[in-house]
C-alpha cells in the first residue's frame, strides 16, 4: 500500500513533465500580439524584441524564380506571339498540368485496388518465457513444483497475399469517381490557358490604348504649341494680346503634363502584359501596335441560343458537372460499405528457431531446433453489423455532397449566364460607342482645323480655338476608348461563351 502511494505522485510529476513539454513550444510564437517575430530559424525560440520592428530577415536559401524565356528584342511581337509566350512560360499552366497528372494517377490508384497485394515480412528476434508446473506424485517419485524457463532465437521469413475478390461495387464506384475527377481536371487545365488568352488579350488591348492616348497626348502637345506660335505671331502683328499668349503657354504646359501622365499609364500598362503573360517584369519585349485592329461587325442575334451554347462547352461548368457526378460515385461507395466484402488470403512462411528448456524440477536443461515451414489459403468474408451509425453517417454525408455540388452547378450556370448577357450588352453598347465617337472625331477634327485657320487669319478668339482643341482630344480619346473597350468586350464575349480557345481566337 505504501509503495502504491509513492507511485502516484511519481506518475503524476511524469505527466507533468510530458505536458510541459508541449506546452514548451509556445516559446516558437511571439510573446503577445503586439510584439514581433524575430528568431534564428525554423523551429527556433522567438526572441523578444525591445522595437516594434515587423520586419523578416532575408533567406538566403530562399529560391527566386522568374520566367525569362528566350525573346528576340528586335521584334514587334504580336498578340497570338505573346500568347505563345505566355502559355509555355506562365506557371499557372505548369501547375494546371500537374494537377491533371496528379487526377491522372488517382484513377491508376483506383484501378490497382483490383489487384491483389502482394507482401513480404521477415521477424527475427529473442523469446523468453516462463511458467510454473506443478510437482509430480507418483509412487515412490515425488518432484516438488518448479519453473520451466523457455529462452531462444526465431527467425521467420514470410509472404502474403491478400485479394479483394468482390465488394459490391465499392472499388467500381472509387474508379468511376476518380476518372470524373481527372477529367474535370483536364478540362479545368484547358479552362486555365483559356483565362489566359483572355488575360494577355485583354492587357495587350489596355496597352494598345494607353500607346493612343499617348500618341494623342503627343499630337495635343503639337497642336498646343502650334497655337502659342499663332498666337504669338498675331501679337508681333499688333492684333493679339499677351493674355492670349500667357493662355497659349498655359495649354502647353497642361498639354506636356498630360503627356507625362500618358507616358506613365503607358507604362503601367506595359508591365500588365508581362504579368499576364507570368514572365519577368524587367523583361524586354516590343509589342506590336493594334490599333488599327478590326472590330467585330456585329454581335450574335439569338442569345438564349448562346447562352445554351455557351454553358454546355465552358470548362468551369463542364468541371463542375464532373464533380457532381464524381460525388455521385461516392454515395455509391457509402451504401457498398454496407454490405459483406470476400477476399482471398495466402499465406507462406517457415519458421526457423533454437530454444533452450530449464526445468527447475529436473537437474539438466534442453535445447530445441525450430524448422517448421507453414502455409494457408483462407476465404474471409467481412460482414459490418454495427458500427455505432459510421457508415449510415458517411452516407448522409455524401447525399449531402451531392445536394451541395448541384447548387454549386446551379450557381455557377447562373454566373455564367450573366458574364455572358454582360459581355454581349458590352460588345453591342462599345461597337454602337465607337461608330459614335468616330462620326465625332471627324467632325470635331474640321472644326479644330477651321478654327485654327480662322485664329491665324486674325478672325476668331484664342478662347475659342481652345475649346476646339479640347473637343477634339475629347472625341479622339473617346474613339480610342471605344475601340479599345470593344476589342476587350470582344475578347470578354469569346472568353465567356467557351469559344477563346487559340492564340488566333482573341
Amino acid at each position: 500500500m505504501r509503495r502504491a502511494r509513492m507511485t502516484l505522485p511519481l506518475l503524476m510529476a511524469a505527466l507533468s513533465l510530458i505536458a510541459g513539454c508541449a506546452t514548451s513550444a509556445l516559446d516558437l510564437a511571439p510573446a503577445d500580439s503586439s510584439s514581433p517575430y524575430k528568431a534564428a530559424s525554423a523551429g527556433a525560440r522567438a526572441e523578444p524584441t525591445g522595437a516594434r520592428d515587423f520586419a523578416v530577415a532575408a533567406d538566403p536559401n530562399l529560391p527566386v524564380e522568374t520566367a525569362q524565356p528566350s525573346i528576340d528584342s528586335t521584334h514587334a511581337h504580336t498578340l497570338p506571339e505573346l500568347i505563345d509566350i505566355a502559355q509555355s512560360s506562365n506557371p499557372l499552366t505548369k501547375a494546371a498540368w500537374e494537377r491533371t497528372r496528379q487526377a491522372a494517377l488517382a484513377v491508376g490508384v483506383a484501378k490497382a485496388t483490383y489487384l491483389p497485394i502482394l507482401s513480404a515480412d521477415i521477424l527475427a528476434g529473442y523469446e523468453r518465457s516462463s511458467h510454473v508446473a506443478a510437482g509430480l506424485d507418483v509412487g515412490p517419485i515425488d518432484v516438488p513444483p518448479g519453473t520451466i524457463v523457455t529462452t531462444g532465437t526465431q527467425f521467420v521469413p514470410s509472404a502474403t497475399v491478400k485479394w479483394l475478390l468482390f465488394d459490391f461495387g465499392g472499388r467500381e464506384a472509387a474508379k468511376n469517381a476518380a476518372q470524373e475527377l481527372s477529367f474535370a481536371a483536364n478540362v479545368t487545365f484547358n479552362g486555365v490557358h483559356q483565362k489566359l488568352i483572355f488575360d494577355v488579350s485583354n492587357a495587350y488591348y489596355m496597352l494598345t490604348a494607353s500607346r493612343t492616348q499617348l500618341s494623342i497626348a503627343r499630337q495635343t502637345l503639337s497642336n498646343a504649341k502650334n497655337i502659342l506660335a499663332a498666337a504669338e505671331a498675331r501679337r508681333a502683328r499688333g492684333i493679339g494680346t499677351t493674355i492670349e499668349v500667357a493662355h497659349a503657354r498655359q495649354q502647353v504646359a497642361q498639354a506636356e503634363f498630360d503627356l507625362t501622365l500618358s507616358v506613365g499609364h503607358e507604362r503601367s500598362a506595359y508591365q500588365a502584359v508581362l504579368g499576364a503573360m507570368g514572365i519577368s517584369p524587367t523583361a524586354s519585349i516590343k509589342v506590336a501596335d493594334a490599333s488599327g485592329r478590326a472590330l467585330p461587325r456585329a454581335v450574335p442575334q439569338n442569345l438564349d441560343r448562346l447562352i445554351l451554347a455557351s454553358l454546355q462547352r465552358r470548362p468551369d461548368i463542364q468541371a463542375a458537372f464532373a464533380r457532381v457526378k464524381a460525388d455521385q460515385h461516392g454515395i455509391e461507395a457509402a451504401k457498398a460499405d454496407f454490405l459483406p466484402k470476400v477476399a482471398l488470403i495466402g499465406s507462406l512462411n517457415r519458421q526457423y528457431g533454437r530454444y533452450s528448456v530449464d526445468d527447475s524440477r529436473l537437474p539438466g536443461d534442453a535445447s530445441l531446433n525450430v524448422n517448421h515451414p507453414n502455409a494457408s489459403v483462407l476465404l474471409g468474408v467481412t460482414m459490418p453489423i454495427y458500427d455505432g451509425g459510421i457508415k449510415a453517417a458517411k452516407l448522409k454525408a455524401a447525399e449531402s455532397q451531392v445536394a451541395a455540388s448541384r447548387e454549386e452547378l446551379l450557381q455557377l450556370e447562373n454566373v455564367a449566364a450573366r458574364e455572358i448577357v454582360t459581355a454581349y450588352d458590352l460588345l453591342r453598347t462599345n461597337l454602337a460607342s465607337y461608330t459614335a465617337a468616330t462620326s465625332l472625331t471627324n467632325a470635331a477634327n474640321v472644326t479644330y482645323q477651321a478654327t485654327l485657320d480662322y485664329y491665324k487669319n486674325g478672325l476668331g478668339t484664342i478662347v475659342e480655338v481652345n475649346a476646339a482643341q479640347t473637343g477634339l482630344l475629347q472625341a479622339r480619346l473617346a474613339q480610342a476608348t471605344a475601340h479599345s473597350n470593344a476589342l476587350i468586350a470582344a475578347a470578354t464575349m469569346a472568353f465567356a461563351s467557351g469559344t477563346l480557345t487559340n492564340r488566333s481566337s482573341p
